[in-house]
């Protein structure tokens, strides 16, 4: 099964801002998209999950994305978005439930509130189930809201077809030991069956945790591939318009980044 998009293209008036873009993600897996600021990376997570108008062809485990209601979108694909505010005082519990949907069991009524709270420990915030969110750090508030988007499509696989899991920059509010909360949480979803198509700007957490690396650039995918194929010096550095070496540490050989002085 897969999450497919073909000839993606979106322009914003004359601005073109992604040109025939071909994307695959397989369930099992965790798919990153990366490259710099402004190829085009949010919006082709935007086009694919339903959220900006798009030409071209996105499917969701073979079925066409663009003729299923929002309710049907909802149950096979969630969405964190890079930002999000938060306009009515909630507290961590209360944000964490909005992102139920349908799919309980109606003979549990205790299901709900065990799937909020195993998600809300997930994350980190097991004992911050009653705090405000306005209260929190932006960290905090992050992986608050990582937590709603967990509980909307809490099983990985629903009546046999994999879930989807739509994360745009994870991580980019959070320390070390967080970030690696995120990204094992995201790597378990996807080894439990669902799949997880993750926008991301650190390329060593990329590099560790990714099966496959989609690498964007002025709005056309440049490379995709596994991390040590797509990873490299010259893809890299022309991209980031800035000198990258890619070394590989032991034991293991995963890639990893390490940007270069110019001067």
């Amino acid at each position: 099964m897969q999450y497919e998009a073909t000839g993606i293209t979106v322009s914003y008036g004359p601005r073109r801002v992604l040109d025939q873009v071909d994307f695959t993600a397989r369930a099992g897996e965790v798919t990153a998209i990366v490259g710099p600021n402004g190829s085009g990376k949010t919006t082709l997570l935007r086009a694919m999950s339903g959220e900006t108008p798009h030409q071209g062809q996105v499917r969701i485990n073979g079925a066409d994305a663009d003729a299923m209601t929002a309710r049907q979108r909802a149950l096979h694909r969630a969405v964190l978005p890079q930002s999000g505010s938060i306009a009515f005082p909630f507290n961590v519990l209360e944000l964490v439930r909005l992102g139920l949907t349908a799919g309980l069991s109606s003979d549990d009524p205790g299901e709900a509130d065990r799937i909020t709270l195993a998600a809300i420990a997930r994350v980190g915030l097991e004992g911050y189930e009653t705090r405000m969110v306005q209260e929190l750090s932006g960290g905090e508030r992050q992986r608050a809201q990582m937590a709603r988007v967990l509980v909307q499509i809490w099983q990985p696989v629903l009546d046999g077809q994999p879930r989807w899991l739509m994360l745009d920059e994870p991580v980019s509010a959070l320390d070390i030991r967080h970030q690696l909360t995120i990204m094992h949480l995201a790597q378990d979803y996807a080894r439990a069956g669902g799949g997880v198509i993750a926008v991301m700007h650190d390329l060593n957490l990329t590099a560790m945790f990714a099966d496959q690396v989609n690498l964007l650039y002025d709005g056309r995918l440049r490379r995709s591939g596994r991390p040590a194929d797509v990873l490299n010096d010259q893809d890299l550095s022309a991209c980031y318009n800035c000198p990258v070496r890619v070394n590989t540490p032991p034991p293991d050989g995963s890639p990893w980044v390490l940007p270069q002085s110019m001067v």
